[in-house]
């Protein structure tokens, strides 16, 4: 069995803001820190999916500024890359001025790196004769290179070889459902905590979102429209931290695999589900232990990033928890999945932005309906499509289509959102 608790500690972070643009910061303040002076010029090279997913979002804590130049310049002028990926919490009114004096100068340069990890931010800083440069790879706080004037300033560097072997081996539903039954929290502080941080901060931005008016306001939307319908709460809460996180609230949230987005989804409807309902801590906790691991699973076969919206996935995840929370057995948890994972499987990523929120909400609806089709028995027949005839048989067959079908996907959605019908520089005159 896999050690689950390493995993969860692993892919369960804090993080400020959308993880692509904080990525970005942090790989500039180690850059900046690695140079030992402040930068005349910073040049970011990101790969496709890491650009498809910071040009449209707020970064935090920067007055307002979004994008990859953004990004990297806050990092690069007021981040403290000791921090993680709460890299830009300590940002002052100067650092904020002195980042947008920077980009107003041009002083920011993007390029699209391409051939590398689907995870991939290079930042090469220069001051006068010195240059440094910093890359995470793989991981959004996984540094894999530093280098200072040609001479390689971490010899030891996992190579990407490393990252790949972050697989989903010997991860099922059943050894998912069976450790969180198992698992003692009394003997599990860091773990427990973890948990506990989870349910606590991702609460607060949720309800940063309800109260006030952040991107699209997709979740007090649903509340107006569905003011009695507790379905329509979960689903709100969940819409409503994406609302406040991708605008660029300054709250922390406790991510999953990766992404913000997805650690809201995994942990707000259970969270929600356990206030309305009475369900005590340590029961929450094992639900939100089974939600985590499982979108985990699934996205460890898929890849970080890809043209497969990583909402669904955990939507699906979602769905484990609340019918676990409501008594059902593992055959049915394993139905939750599939039905979800089945039903919403083609909505497509085309960058994180507001209707990252609507996606969350269309989402759950559908692991909500998964769950009260398997409440009754009516399940999706096996065979049918992509459906398996066991949930980790869907999940493997899904995870393919959308790791390995959706590769032109992903490829057409980058070059529309960076050209949309203009002809592709290499093609032009």
């Amino acid at each position: 069995m896999n050690d689950y608790r390493e995993i969860l500690l692993k892919e369960m972070v804090p993080a400020l803001g959308c993880t692509e643009p904080i990525a970005i910061a942090l790989c500039a303040a180690k850059a900046r820190e690695l140079l030992g002076k402040e930068p005349e010029r910073l040049h970011i090279y990101c790969s496709g999916n890491v650009i498809k997913n910071t040009q449209s979002v707020v970064v935090p804590n920067t007055g307002g500024m979004a994008g990859i130049a953004a990004a990297g310049a806050a990092g690069c002028f007021g981040g403290n890359a000791a921090l993680g990926l709460e890299v830009l919490t300590s940002m002052t009114p100067q650092a904020i001025a002195r980042a947008a004096a920077c980009i107003d100068a041009g002083c920011v340069q993007v390029s699209h790196a391409k051939g590398v990890d689907n995870l991939y931010i290079r930042v090469v800083a220069t001051a006068g004769d010195d240059q440094a440069e910093a890359t995470i790879a793989g991981a959004h706080n996984r540094v894999t290179a530093l280098k200072k004037n040609g001479q390689d300033m971490m010899p030891t560097a996992d190579d990407m070889a490393a990252a790949q072997a972050d697989a989903a081996e010997g991860f099922s539903v059943d050894s998912i459902l069976a450790y969180a039954k198992a698992l003692d929290f009394d003997a599990e502080a860091e773990l427990t905590a973890r948990l506990d941080k989870q349910a606590d901060d991702n609460y607060v931005i949720a309800r940063e979102g309800m109260d006030n008016d952040w991107g699209a306001s997709v979740g007090r939307t649903l509340v107006e429209t569905y003011p009695d319908d507790s379905r329509a709460r979960i689903r709100a809460y969940a819409a409503a931290g994406s609302d406040a996180r991708m605008a660029g609230c300054s709250r922390p949230v406790v991510i999953n695999s990766g992404s913000g987005n997805q650690g809201m989804t995994v942990s707000l409807p259970l969270i929600i589900y356990a206030q309305d309902m009475g369900v005590d801590r340590d029961r929450l906790r094992r639900a939100l232990v089974i939600s985590n691991l499982m979108a985990i699973y699934i996205k460890r076969l898929i890849g970080k990033l890809s043209a497969f919206c990583g909402v669904v996935s955990a939507a699906a995840a979602a769905g484990a928890g609340l019918a676990w929370l409501q008594g059902m057995g593992e055959e049915q948890i394993g139905s939750v999945i599939s039905n979800t994972l089945l039903t919403s499987g083609g909505i497509l990523c085309d960058g994180a932005k507001a209707s990252c929120a609507t996606k969350i909400s269309v989402s759950l609806d559908n692991a909500l309906l998964a769950l009260e089709m398997t409440k009754r028995g009516r399940l999706l027949p096996e065979g049918q499509g992509l459906c398996g005839r066991t949930a980790d048989e869907t999940i493997r067959n899904v995870a393919r289509v959308a790791r390995e079908g959706m590769k032109e996907t992903d490829d057409q959605i980058l070059e529309t959102m960076l050209y949309g019908c203009a002809p592709r520089p290499e093609a032009a005159g």
